[in-house]
């Protein structure tokens, strides 16, 4: 009789696994293949670096980092521009600062601001 009994919970245990395996590939088909003619975002994701606004008046240097042609040593020219002539009046005006082309200020479009 102990055989009987071993033989179904194998048999059991076979198909609780079975059933488990079926459900777990449903799943990941439900969650990942996206439907037909729908990307399942609603919105263009953006860059991490269109996350957060720059203020050319009070960002620091990791801050000014982010801005797209914007390195260490152009965020050090800013800096040094702000101190020796203080704060932008407007986003164009960082044109002035040695080494930033009005390319690159144009490239700021949505990411920095002066308060």
């Amino acid at each position: 009789m102990k055989e009987h009994t071993s033989t179904q919970k194998e048999k059991r245990f076979v198909l609780l696994t079975l059933l488990t395996a079926a459900a777990c590939a449903a799943l990941v088909f439900w969650f990942a293949v996206p439907l037909k003619g729908h990307t399942g975002q609603t919105a263009k994701p953006e860059p991490m670096i269109q996350a957060a606004r720059v203020d050319l008046n009070t960002a620091g240097l990791d801050a000014l980092c982010t801005l797209p042609g914007i390195g260490e040593k152009k965020a050090r020219a800013i800096l040094d521009y702000r101190r020796q002539n203080g704060a932008f009046r407007h986003v164009e005006d960082a044109v002035y600062v040695p080494g930033i082309t009005s390319r690159i200020v144009e490239s700021w479009q949505n990411l920095a601001y002066v308060s």
